[in-house]
């Protein structure tokens, strides 16, 4: 064990966690985000080698999981892309099957990410089952930071707040809702942009609107992607910032729904590094 070398990448909206294990001394990076649906990989390889690039060796294994990478099409392409910075002993996998296998090991169980985005899948011990579409930022991705960003720029712009919600909003941001639309359609990683609100919904949780606004979000997650209830006796698991730091609410209405959570982390790559320690 102590002798595998082996580096480990876990892509969400905003940023990629990167382990670069050597003969069991463990290395940590962050560089940009990656989704397939929004990000250019082009990016994110200029990141890799800008960050760390210098501690890779293209005989070790990578295994590299990323938001969006949905269908074999997408993980080839995605492989083809990076192995020309990661070398040819690359694996692309979706983030879901990394947060299953860093949580639950070969255990069954639900497992759920929700950090910039959103999404959910069963998980039999070995494979990732999707118990629904997450959609993107725009029709979907339920509960997630890019959609609770959305909802606050509605209920600040449509006046849905009070206006000590909104003082509070303007004091800090002093948007309008041209350059909010601006910024969404014309500039690059729009979910990312509606994703950094959070920080001002966790500033604000206390307050009984955005208190509303954060447990309605997790009502909606639930409901988007566990509305047929499947497998609701099993443990639930969850990865990413916006679980992390809203798992009281989280707990809260999961309770609720009668669903045991067991497990919140902020990021899956710790438990990643354990796994391939482990079972490779």
């Amino acid at each position: 064990m102590a002798n595998q070398s082996f580096i480990v990448g876990d892509a969400g909206g905003t940023n990629t966690q990167w382990r670069v294990v050597k003969n069991g001394a463990i290395q940590q990076f962050e560089t940009i985000g990656f989704n397939a649906y929004t990000h250019n990989l082009d990016d994110l390889k200029t990141s890799i080698r800008q960050t760390f690039s210098d501690h890779i060796s293209k005989q070790d294994p990578v295994f590299f999981y990323a938001a969006g990478v949905d269908t074999p099409r997408q993980a080839a392409e995605t492989a083809s892309s990076l192995q020309e910075v990661l070398g040819d002993q690359l694996l692309v996998a979706n983030d879901l099957v990394g947060v299953a296998r860093s949580l639950c090991g070969k255990e069954v169980g639900n497992v759920c990410i929700l950090g910039t985005g959103a999404n959910a899948c069963y998980y039999d011990g070995n494979s990732v089952n999707k118990v629904s579409a997450s959609l993107g930022y725009v029709l979907g991705d339920e509960g997630s930071g890019a959609y609770m960003g959305k909802k606050l720029m509605m209920g600040v712009f449509r006046d849905h707040f009070s206006k000590e919600v909104i003082d509070l909003f303007q004091e800090t941001f002093h948007l309008t809702s041209h350059e909010v639309i601006q910024r969404i359609y014309h500039q690059p990683r729009p979910n990312h942009f509606l994703a950094s609100f959070a920080t001002f919904i966790y500033q604000h949780r206390n307050h009984p609107e955005i208190y509303q606004l954060i447990y309605s979000a997790f009502e909606d997650f639930f409901q988007a992607f566990f509305l047929k209830n499947q497998h609701p006796d099993l443990l639930f698991h969850f990865s990413g910032s916006i679980a992390y730091f809203f798992s009281d609410i989280l707990r809260q209405v999961g309770n609720e729904r009668g669903i045991n959570i067991k497990t919140i982390v902020q990021s899956p790559i710790s438990g990643l590094v354990l796994y391939h320690q482990q079972y490779d």
